[in-house]
């Protein structure tokens, strides 16, 4: 398969997706004004379930996924923008913007024999901790 098939793949196609929603919500961030210390502040707060893998990777799992779908952020978000919830919009585009890079760089939804396997792929982490490989 050449290089221009490749981008046409379904994984390739959900990260390009990825990519276009990180920097949507990151130049609706910006738009809106919100505090950049924030959003650093808060940027990897989805990513403390990766603890409950101390529980065992189906658990780590579950719950892992549960908050890297997007339907609560988009919740939230919608939210936010029908009731005029400034807090709730800017929670919403910091989950979403994480959610994104995870597609975008190739990490997806969790299956529940390692955190490793995922639905855009068996990945490798750049560093080894025995309860997420």
């Amino acid at each position: 398969m050449n290089r221009l098939t490749n981008i046409f793949t379904p994984i390739v196609q959900r990260q390009l997706e990825g990519l276009a929603l990180l920097l949507s919500s990151v130049i609706l961030y910006g738009h809106l004004q919100f505090s950049w210390i924030v959003f650093a502040t808060y940027y990897f707060l989805p990513d403390l379930p990766i603890l409950l893998y101390f529980k065992g990777p189906k658990v780590g799992g579950i719950f892992y996924n549960m908050i890297h779908i997007l339907l609560l952020p988009l919740l939230i978000g919608l939210f936010g923008v029908m009731w005029n919830y400034p807090v709730a919009q800017q929670a919403a585009l910091i989950w979403i913007s994480h959610i994104a890079f995870d597609r975008a760089i190739g990490w997806g939804l969790k299956y529940e024999d390692s955190f490793c396997n995922t639905d855009l792929g068996v990945r490798t982490l750049p560093f080894s901790w025995s309860i997420l490989e």
